[in-house]
């Protein structure tokens, strides 16, 4: 079977589950193969973006509690959505309203900025910004988690080039190196070098921020041990924006860990006109904080559970 017959069944299987509303034993027995095959086939029809799943939440006004938070941090923008059971479906309602922001502040031309992880993995997938041309997509850092598994730098990098049909480059260096010395040879790469000299060229970055707690993901791709955790902490970090480590103040803490870092440093992203951050969830809290005191962002994306800690926070 080709590829493209592939996607054909794939889409017809789909199309009489979501849209005829057969079971999955009905689809089965009328295509003469197992439950367990449809159900894996309307999973990879998910997640190869040919069914997509929309979910129309009932409308809540936050203008209020918005504005409480770009008076109070001096930022240009807050969008605050419902808090949903899962941090995709938090970052699905979030959407619309990126969507809005970035045809608005990009230009032809623009260059855009991206950090990692799995917020922006899945923003990418919301993405619809057409009507820009020639965008450029840029990472701030050197790799972190796998190529290919959507968290690497370079993966959400083309994932959002690809939704604006924009171009995307790619830094051919893992974001935390061995020692300092391997990092300044890294540094002096070609690709590396021209990599991070496009940060003075960026207009725009979208970025995530890290708690540095055991759950947190830059544990789960092997980057970074408990043990280097436990030293952040008794420097009093809160966590990470960008890979750059920052108090609850948003100043940047100087730590031994640092001289291995290949990524954007702070006053390089401070020289950036919209920053966007997206961050939600009680795991959150302090390092968002922390952003918004040093602003280190000006435009937010978070949920409502999010927002009330950030006021109750003082």
């Amino acid at each position: 079977m080709s590829e493209l017959e592939k996607k054909r069944f794939l889409a017809k299987i789909a199309s009489l589950y979501y849209l005829e509303g057969l079971t999955q034993q009905s689809i089965a027995n009328k295509l003469n193969i197992s439950r367990t095959k449809v159900s894996r086939y309307l999973t990879r029809a998910r997640s190869e973006g040919i069914a997509e799943i929309k979910i129309n939440y009932p409308a809540k006004d936050f203008s209020g509690l918005e504005y409480q938070i770009e008076k109070k941090y001096k930022i240009s923008e807050c969008i605050i959505v419902n808090t949903l059971e899962s941090s995709e479906t938090t970052i699905e309602a979030m959407s619309g309203s990126l969507n809005n922001i970035l045809s608005r502040i990009l230009e032809d031309g623009s260059y855009i900025g991206i950090g990692w992880g799995g917020s922006l993995r899945e923003m990418a997938k919301y993405i619809n910004v057409m009507e820009k041309n020639d965008i450029k997509v840029v990472p701030m850092i050197g790799g972190l988690g796998k190529t290919g598994t959507g968290v690497h730098t370079n993966s959400v990098a083309k994932n959002i080039a690809d939704r604006m049909n924009g171009i995307s480059y790619m830094i051919h260096s893992p974001a935390v190196l061995d020692n300092r010395e391997v990092k300044e040879i890294v540094e002096k790469d070609s690709n590396v070098s021209e990599i991070m000299g496009m940060s003075s060229k960026i207009d725009t970055a979208i970025i995530g921020m890290s708690d540095i707690g055991m759950d947190s993901t830059l544990i789960k791709t092997g980057s970074f041990t408990e043990e280097d955790f436990k030293y952040l902490k008794s420097l009093d970090v809160v966590g990470d924006v960008n890979l750059i480590f920052i108090d609850e103040n948003g100043n940047h803490v100087p730590n031994k860990i640092d001289e291995r870092i290949v990524r954007v440093p702070l006053e390089g992203l401070r020289k950036i006109k919209h920053v966007i951050g997206v961050a939600f969830g009680k795991r959150k809290l302090k390092v968002l904080l922390g952003a918004l005191r040093g602003q280190i962002i000006n435009v937010l994306f978070t949920d409502e559970e999010t927002a009330i800690g950030i006021i109750k926070a003082g």
